[in-house]
């Protein structure tokens, strides 16, 4: 008898030990798949930051008034502001960048911290070409096109000693030089195609690139678009575009191998390099033998449109409208990061700024026990970013 009971002990043992491991093992595995409800980056996490915006005393809408740098726009209304909100909200910002460069070149959307920045940056960046220019010694002797060439050199060099400018330095460099003398020199053309929004769209994509001569093989994804702008009679095409135009367009490298052992010294600027080929006779039968005319593309003169000026507002257009989101969507990547950090037990945080401008990569690598209580962007077009260590 006391075998059998023996046996029933064993096997209550043997099952409660059994159940204690099952749910042990579920309250590991349960562990192990607890989803992480927040993330510096939007499509990882389900924290929902908000961002909004309150209209301001001057008819304008501040973003993110809770971000580290709200913006404050002007020329759009409450409903374009919600729009851009709620998307930075959802994880949206790339979705709706089309749409918001073209609200910004209809609207000519202005920001206010930009001209804030362009007010210390522009004096800044002439007293620094200035004083290039002065200690050049090729200036005083240099022809009007040479004159032209150097100071865009000293520009550049400029941009690149600016303390303070967007991290992208291309954005800084557009944004600096590249601003038309009228924002509203493309209201005509969209009134034009409000009409026909794809053909518009395609037209802005040529117009972006200006009048130069555009090279697209048969297999690039421009080529069907150069096509169909040509058809409907907005670029010309290979043999219609002017020489001096291909030429333009062409490296100094490429133009010394076109005139070979008929160039009577190396090409060191890029309009002397044109000026000569035009002279030789025989130019266009060289160029047949090293380029495809058919791959060569340039948009065609509109009348009352100013071309050059049009590619400078479209291009200028979509740099603010990039510089806005990327600015908005940083401080929304670091609001997120000040919301959730409660809830995280880290070692300490560091800072990131190698590729920012110079003021901030002097603060690359600075590190903190804890978060601290000034977060990048630091300015607009900061790319500086906190990170957990």
């Amino acid at each position: 008898m006391w075998l059998f009971w023996l046996i029933v002990i064993v096997a209550v043992v043997l099952y409660l030990l059994r159940k204690s491991n099952t749910s042990s093992g579920s309250s590991t595995a349960s562990s192990s798949n607890l989803k992480i409800a927040v993330s510096s980056h939007s499509e990882m996490g389900d924290l929902e930051t908000k961002v909004g915006f309150l209209p301001t005393s001057d008819g304008g809408f501040q973003i993110g008034p809770n971000l580290p740098i709200p913006l404050t726009l002007y020329g759009l209304d409450q409903a374009d502001a919600a729009k851009l909100v709620a998307a930075l909200e959802q994880g949206r910002e790339y979705e709706i960048g089309e749409w918001f460069n073209h609200l910004v070149a209809q609207k000519n959307v202005q920001c206010k911290e930009l001209v804030d920045w362009l007010a210390y940056a522009k004096p800044t960046i002439k007293r620094l070409v200035d004083l290039k220019r002065l200690a050049s010694s090729e200036w005083e002797a240099a022809t009007a096109l040479d004159k032209e060439d150097l100071l865009a050199e000293f520009q550049n060099a400029a941009v690149e000693e600016l303390a303070l400018r967007p991290g992208f330095i291309e954005t800084a460099r557009t944004i600096l030089f590249e601003e038309p003398n009228d924002l509203t020199v493309d209201d005509v053309l969209l009134a034009r195609f409000k009409d026909a929004p794809d053909t518009y769209k395609s037209l802005l994509y040529a117009i972006s690139a200006g009048p130069r001569v555009q090279v697209a093989p048969a297999a690039e994804y421009r080529r069907k678009t150069y096509e169909e702008l040509t058809e409907k009679g907005f670029m010309r095409r290979g043999q219609e575009i002017p020489l001096e135009d291909i030429l333009a367009g062409m490296t100094m490298k490429r133009m010394q191998e076109i005139a070979g052992s008929d160039a009577p010294k190396k090409f060191t600027r890029k309009a002397h390099a044109v000026e000569f080929l035009m002279t030789l006779p025989d130019t266009r039968q060289r160029l047949e033998k090293t380029i495809s005319f058919r791959e060569l593309f340039q948009l065609k003169p509109i009348e009352g449109i100013d071309l050059e000026e049009l590619a400078k507002a479209h291009a200028y257009s979509s740099e603010v409208s990039r510089l806005i989101l990327r600015t908005l969507r940083a401080g929304l990547e670091s609001q997120r990061l000040k919301e959730s950090s409660k809830d995280w037990e880290v070692d300490g945080w560091e800072l990131n700024s190698e590729e920012c401008c110079p003021d901030c990569r002097k603060l690359h690598g600075k590190t903190w026990k804890r978060l601290p209580q000034k977060l990048p962007p630091f300015h607009i077009g900061c790319d500086a970013s906190i990170e957990m260590q």
